[in-house]
């Protein structure tokens, strides 16, 4: 799977510089001028392009820009209280909901419904393009209280929220994070999902509209 990798020429373009004739050496990248320039670029954006879908592999990326694993022992993109990795992922689309592993970075298609009217059911612009579901599984948060492990998982989803914003900043992308209106226990009984798994944060992603 592609990572989220910014090439040279895209960096030149992103920090304003021309890419330099094939006979100088280019300076190398300044990584903080990179990260301010998409920085820069983050925003939410709810208007979406129409005749533009998001490709299998582009939201392969995107999920594992949000919460996949980068590193040999198993730990994620994203930080997440006393390493609990309890932020799950599903992909919400026309045809079904699909459940992002991140031990093998696939979709796994776990239902067949079309689940975004209940999430989305107030922001009716999250109904046309993929929306990424971020659960807590409050049960990795069983030796703690119920409101420190609401905390917890609040944070986490925050950090995996943010995850989704730089990268659709990084790749001319539209995303925007969203709660009001998701019904979680409709949401759980679609996806025959546990009360311990508790809908967060929703997140339509496309390409803005021109």
């Amino acid at each position: 799977m592609k990572r989220i990798i910014i090439p040279i020429i895209i960096a030149a373009v992103m920090s304003g510089c021309a890419p330099k004739a094939q006979n100088e050496t280019a300076p190398a990248p300044n990584k903080g001028e990179i990260l301010r320039e998409i920085l820069n670029a983050r925003k939410s954006i709810r208007k979406f392009a129409e005749d533009k879908p998001v490709t299998d592999d582009v939201m392969l990326d995107i999920l594992w820009a949000a919460n996949g694993i980068n590193r040999e022992d198993g730990r994620r993109t994203a930080p997440s209280a006393v390493n609990a990795q309890d932020i799950v992922m599903y992909v919400c689309k026309e045809d079904g909901t699909y459940l992002y592993k991140p031990q093998t970075e696939e979709l796994e298609k776990i239902s067949g419904t079309d689940v975004r009217p209940i999430i989305a059911s107030f922001n009716k612009f999250a109904l046309t393009n993929p929306v990424v579901l971020l659960c807590s599984d409050y049960s990795k948060f069983a030796r703690f209280s119920p409101e420190a492990a609401a905390k917890y998982g609040a944070m986490d989803a925050g950090y995996v929220s943010q995850n989704i914003y730089i990268y659709c900043a990084a790749n001319n992308m539209a995303t925007v994070a969203c709660a009001p209106g998701m019904d979680n226990k409709a949401v759980q009984e679609a996806l025959l999902l546990p009360e311990t798994m508790v809908p967060l944060i929703y997140h339509p992603v496309g390409y803005p509209a021109e």
